[in-house]
Protein backbone atom coordinates (compact mmCIF):
# COMPACT_ATOMS: atom_id res chain seq x y z
CA UNK A 1 0.00 0.00 0.00
CA UNK A 2 1.15 3.36 -0.98
CA UNK A 3 2.39 5.96 2.05
CA UNK A 4 0.81 9.19 2.36
CA UNK A 5 2.24 11.62 -0.12
CA UNK A 6 3.36 8.93 -2.76
CA UNK A 7 4.73 10.06 -6.23
CA UNK A 8 1.48 10.08 -8.53
CA UNK A 9 3.33 10.11 -12.13
CA UNK A 10 6.99 10.39 -12.51
CA UNK A 11 6.64 14.08 -14.50
CA UNK A 12 9.32 16.31 -12.53
CA UNK A 13 10.36 19.20 -14.85
CA UNK A 14 13.70 19.76 -14.62
CA UNK A 15 16.98 21.10 -17.28
CA UNK A 16 17.45 23.13 -20.35
CA UNK A 17 14.28 24.97 -21.80
CA UNK A 18 14.63 26.32 -25.12
CA UNK A 19 12.70 29.46 -26.22
CA UNK A 20 11.49 30.45 -29.80
CA UNK A 21 10.51 33.44 -31.23
CA UNK A 22 9.82 33.95 -34.69
CA UNK A 23 6.73 35.47 -36.75
CA UNK A 24 3.10 35.00 -37.28
CA UNK A 25 3.12 32.62 -39.91
CA UNK A 26 5.69 30.21 -37.89
CA UNK A 27 3.16 30.14 -34.71
CA UNK A 28 3.38 26.57 -33.78
CA UNK A 29 5.83 25.60 -35.65
CA UNK A 30 9.45 27.73 -34.94
CA UNK A 31 12.51 25.64 -35.12
CA UNK A 32 15.50 25.48 -33.32
CA UNK A 33 16.61 28.82 -35.44
CA UNK A 34 14.23 30.33 -33.82
CA UNK A 35 15.66 30.01 -30.43
CA UNK A 36 17.06 32.89 -28.31
CA UNK A 37 19.49 31.60 -27.63
CA UNK A 38 20.98 30.20 -22.88
CA UNK A 39 18.33 31.23 -20.88
CA UNK A 40 18.79 31.31 -17.48
CA UNK A 41 14.95 30.36 -16.62
CA UNK A 42 11.92 30.83 -18.01
CA UNK A 43 8.58 30.81 -16.43
CA UNK A 44 4.91 30.49 -18.36
CA UNK A 45 1.70 32.12 -16.23
CA UNK A 46 -1.65 31.59 -16.82
CA UNK A 47 -3.55 33.72 -14.18
CA UNK A 48 -6.93 34.13 -14.12
CA UNK A 49 -9.15 36.17 -11.77
CA UNK A 50 -12.55 35.42 -10.11
CA UNK A 51 -15.90 36.84 -8.70
CA UNK A 52 -17.37 35.23 -5.57
CA UNK A 53 -21.38 35.44 -4.94
CA UNK A 54 -21.82 35.14 -0.67
CA UNK A 55 -25.08 34.59 0.12
CA UNK A 56 -26.91 33.49 3.46
CA UNK A 57 -26.14 34.67 7.07
CA UNK A 58 -23.51 34.56 8.11
CA UNK A 59 -22.68 34.82 3.98
CA UNK A 60 -20.56 32.22 2.63
CA UNK A 61 -19.99 31.60 -0.71
CA UNK A 62 -22.09 29.77 -3.03
CA UNK A 63 -20.91 30.29 -6.30
CA UNK A 64 -17.50 31.72 -7.82
CA UNK A 65 -17.32 32.47 -12.09
CA UNK A 66 -14.07 33.47 -13.73
CA UNK A 67 -14.23 36.72 -14.70
CA UNK A 68 -10.62 37.30 -16.80
CA UNK A 69 -7.57 35.06 -17.60
CA UNK A 70 -4.15 36.49 -18.70
CA UNK A 71 -1.17 34.35 -19.84
CA UNK A 72 2.39 35.44 -19.95
CA UNK A 73 6.12 34.49 -20.75
CA UNK A 74 8.93 35.80 -18.69
CA UNK A 75 12.64 34.50 -19.02
CA UNK A 76 16.20 35.76 -18.46
CA UNK A 77 18.30 35.61 -21.58
CA UNK A 78 21.81 35.76 -21.87
CA UNK A 79 22.40 36.56 -24.91
CA UNK A 80 22.68 40.06 -26.42
CA UNK A 81 22.33 39.50 -29.82
CA UNK A 82 20.75 42.21 -32.25
CA UNK A 83 17.46 39.75 -32.81
CA UNK A 84 17.01 39.97 -28.92
CA UNK A 85 17.96 43.20 -28.29
CA UNK A 86 15.04 43.95 -31.16
CA UNK A 87 12.40 41.92 -29.69
CA UNK A 88 12.95 43.39 -26.39
CA UNK A 89 13.02 47.18 -27.38
CA UNK A 90 9.93 46.32 -29.22
CA UNK A 91 11.16 46.48 -32.66
CA UNK A 92 9.95 43.37 -33.58
CA UNK A 93 11.85 39.94 -34.80
CA UNK A 94 13.99 42.17 -37.15
CA UNK A 95 15.34 40.35 -40.64
CA UNK A 96 18.24 38.17 -40.78
CA UNK A 97 21.19 40.17 -41.51
CA UNK A 98 24.54 39.63 -42.99
CA UNK A 99 27.48 41.45 -41.35
CA UNK A 100 29.46 44.01 -43.86
CA UNK A 101 32.57 44.79 -42.76
CA UNK A 102 35.55 46.13 -44.54
CA UNK A 103 38.98 48.51 -43.91
CA UNK A 104 39.86 51.73 -44.13
CA UNK A 105 42.91 52.37 -46.49
CA UNK A 106 43.26 55.77 -46.73
CA UNK A 107 45.02 58.49 -44.49
CA UNK A 108 42.38 60.80 -43.38
CA UNK A 109 42.23 63.83 -41.04
CA UNK A 110 39.83 64.68 -38.48
CA UNK A 111 37.05 66.37 -39.94
CA UNK A 112 37.37 64.19 -43.21
CA UNK A 113 34.24 63.07 -45.20
CA UNK A 114 35.26 60.30 -47.40
CA UNK A 115 37.24 57.40 -46.64
CA UNK A 116 38.34 54.66 -49.01
CA UNK A 117 37.84 51.58 -48.30
CA UNK A 118 39.11 48.08 -49.27
CA UNK A 119 39.24 47.40 -53.23
CA UNK A 120 36.25 45.75 -54.27
CA UNK A 121 33.93 45.91 -51.20
CA UNK A 122 32.94 49.57 -51.82
CA UNK A 123 29.53 47.87 -53.45
CA UNK A 124 28.90 46.17 -49.71
CA UNK A 125 28.23 49.74 -48.72
CA UNK A 126 24.64 51.72 -49.75
CA UNK A 127 23.50 55.06 -49.09
CA UNK A 128 22.46 55.63 -45.74
CA UNK A 129 24.10 52.98 -44.20
CA UNK A 130 24.87 53.60 -40.54
CA UNK A 131 28.56 52.84 -40.04
CA UNK A 132 31.13 52.10 -37.72
CA UNK A 133 35.05 53.02 -37.81
CA UNK A 134 37.60 51.79 -35.19
CA UNK A 135 41.21 51.55 -35.07
CA UNK A 136 42.27 47.40 -34.57
CA UNK A 137 42.88 47.51 -30.65
CA UNK A 138 41.73 50.92 -29.91
CA UNK A 139 37.41 50.44 -29.21
CA UNK A 140 37.90 54.07 -27.62
CA UNK A 141 38.39 55.27 -31.30
CA UNK A 142 35.25 54.72 -32.22
CA UNK A 143 32.99 56.75 -34.69
CA UNK A 144 29.41 56.48 -35.89
CA UNK A 145 28.66 57.89 -39.41
CA UNK A 146 25.93 57.48 -41.85
CA UNK A 147 27.10 56.84 -45.53
CA UNK A 148 26.15 60.02 -48.30
CA UNK A 149 27.02 58.02 -51.47
CA UNK A 150 29.21 55.32 -52.74
CA UNK A 151 31.45 55.91 -55.58
CA UNK A 152 33.12 52.74 -56.06
CA UNK A 153 35.32 51.75 -53.39
CA UNK A 154 34.97 55.45 -51.72
CA UNK A 155 32.15 56.31 -48.87
CA UNK A 156 31.25 60.06 -48.23
CA UNK A 157 30.09 60.05 -45.03
CA UNK A 158 28.08 62.38 -42.50
CA UNK A 159 28.73 63.67 -40.10
CA UNK A 160 33.15 63.94 -40.92
CA UNK A 161 35.74 61.63 -39.01
CA UNK A 162 35.80 62.59 -35.31
CA UNK A 163 39.05 61.14 -34.97
CA UNK A 164 42.04 61.11 -37.50
CA UNK A 165 42.26 57.96 -39.68
CA UNK A 166 45.64 56.45 -40.70
CA UNK A 167 44.37 53.55 -42.68
CA UNK A 168 48.27 53.52 -44.84
CA UNK A 169 50.05 52.93 -41.27
CA UNK A 170 46.92 51.41 -38.77
CA UNK A 171 44.51 48.43 -39.56
CA UNK A 172 41.33 50.67 -39.37
CA UNK A 173 37.97 49.01 -39.63
CA UNK A 174 34.69 50.10 -40.87
CA UNK A 175 31.44 47.73 -40.37
CA UNK A 176 27.77 48.39 -41.28
CA UNK A 177 26.12 48.97 -37.95
CA UNK A 178 22.71 47.15 -38.47
CA UNK A 179 21.47 50.05 -36.00
CA UNK A 180 17.97 49.33 -34.13
CA UNK A 181 15.99 51.87 -33.24
CA UNK A 182 15.72 53.43 -29.50
CA UNK A 183 12.52 54.98 -29.00
CA UNK A 184 11.21 54.56 -32.30
CA UNK A 185 8.13 52.29 -31.78
CA UNK A 186 5.00 53.53 -33.91
CA UNK A 187 2.84 50.38 -33.40
CA UNK A 188 2.71 47.11 -31.52
CA UNK A 189 4.60 44.26 -33.22
CA UNK A 190 3.23 40.69 -33.06
CA UNK A 191 5.29 37.38 -32.83
CA UNK A 192 4.77 33.99 -32.23
CA UNK A 193 6.28 31.88 -29.43
CA UNK A 194 6.97 28.70 -28.03
CA UNK A 195 8.89 26.85 -24.92
CA UNK A 196 10.84 23.76 -25.51
CA UNK A 197 11.61 21.04 -22.90
CA UNK A 198 12.65 17.04 -22.67
CA UNK A 199 10.61 15.44 -20.13
CA UNK A 200 13.34 13.42 -17.92
CA UNK A 201 11.14 10.55 -17.55
CA UNK A 202 10.17 9.78 -21.42
CA UNK A 203 12.83 11.70 -23.55
CA UNK A 204 9.60 13.29 -25.23
CA UNK A 205 9.95 17.19 -25.84
CA UNK A 206 7.28 19.40 -24.12
CA UNK A 207 6.47 22.90 -23.44
CA UNK A 208 4.24 25.29 -24.46
CA UNK A 209 2.81 27.09 -27.70
CA UNK A 210 2.05 30.56 -28.13
CA UNK A 211 -0.10 32.25 -31.38
CA UNK A 212 0.54 35.68 -31.27
CA UNK A 213 2.22 37.57 -28.47
CA UNK A 214 3.91 41.13 -27.84
CA UNK A 215 6.57 42.59 -25.80
CA UNK A 216 5.02 43.76 -22.15
CA UNK A 217 8.37 44.40 -20.63
CA UNK A 218 11.26 47.09 -20.93
CA UNK A 219 14.68 46.25 -21.98
CA UNK A 220 17.17 46.45 -19.10
CA UNK A 221 21.07 46.45 -20.49
CA UNK A 222 23.51 45.94 -17.64
CA UNK A 223 27.03 45.01 -17.33
CA UNK A 224 29.32 45.03 -15.15
CA UNK A 225 33.26 43.36 -14.94
CA UNK A 226 32.54 40.07 -12.54
CA UNK A 227 29.63 38.68 -14.42
CA UNK A 228 28.08 38.19 -17.60
CA UNK A 229 25.40 40.64 -18.18
CA UNK A 230 21.52 39.04 -18.53
CA UNK A 231 18.22 40.37 -20.16
CA UNK A 232 14.98 40.23 -18.42
CA UNK A 233 12.19 39.28 -21.01
CA UNK A 234 8.71 39.69 -20.86
CA UNK A 235 5.62 38.69 -23.47
CA UNK A 236 2.15 38.90 -22.52
CA UNK A 237 0.53 36.08 -25.09
CA UNK A 238 -2.79 37.67 -26.65
CA UNK A 239 -6.05 35.63 -28.44
CA UNK A 240 -5.85 36.10 -32.20
CA UNK A 241 -9.08 37.59 -33.41
CA UNK A 242 -10.72 35.88 -36.50
CA UNK A 243 -9.45 37.86 -38.77
CA UNK A 244 -6.32 36.87 -38.32
CA UNK A 245 -6.64 33.62 -39.08
CA UNK A 246 -8.68 33.75 -41.98
CA UNK A 247 -8.07 32.97 -45.37
CA UNK A 248 -4.57 34.80 -46.36
CA UNK A 249 -4.03 35.53 -43.34
CA UNK A 250 -0.85 35.24 -40.87
CA UNK A 251 -2.10 32.54 -39.18
CA UNK A 252 -4.78 30.49 -41.21
CA UNK A 253 -2.54 27.47 -40.89
CA UNK A 254 -4.05 27.38 -37.48
CA UNK A 255 -7.64 28.21 -38.30
CA UNK A 256 -8.81 24.47 -36.90
CA UNK A 257 -6.86 24.28 -33.77
CA UNK A 258 -7.14 28.68 -32.25
CA UNK A 259 -10.92 28.45 -31.65
CA UNK A 260 -10.39 25.23 -29.17
CA UNK A 261 -7.19 27.03 -28.16
CA UNK A 262 -7.42 30.41 -27.94
CA UNK A 263 -3.91 31.83 -26.74
CA UNK A 264 -1.98 28.65 -27.03
CA UNK A 265 -1.85 25.01 -25.71
CA UNK A 266 0.66 23.06 -23.39
CA UNK A 267 1.97 19.87 -25.47
CA UNK A 268 2.93 16.72 -23.52
CA UNK A 269 0.79 13.86 -23.78
CA UNK A 270 0.65 11.28 -21.49
CA UNK A 271 -1.97 9.74 -19.22
CA UNK A 272 -1.73 12.27 -16.44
Amino acid sequence: MATLGSPVTNKYPIGTAELRLGALSSAGQLLQTHSVGVVDEVTVTASQESVKLLGGFPQKTITSAIISQESSVTGTLREGSRRNLSVMLGEGIPAAAADVASLVVSDEVVAATTVDVTTGEGTSFATDDLVVIYEDGKPDTVQHSRVVSVAVDTLTIAPGLAVAVTGTTATVHIFHAKAIAVGGITQTNYFSASLIQVDQSTGRPIGFNFWKTSIAGSMDYATNATDFASFALELDALQPSASEYGAGQDLEHLADIIPNHPVGMYIGGGEQ
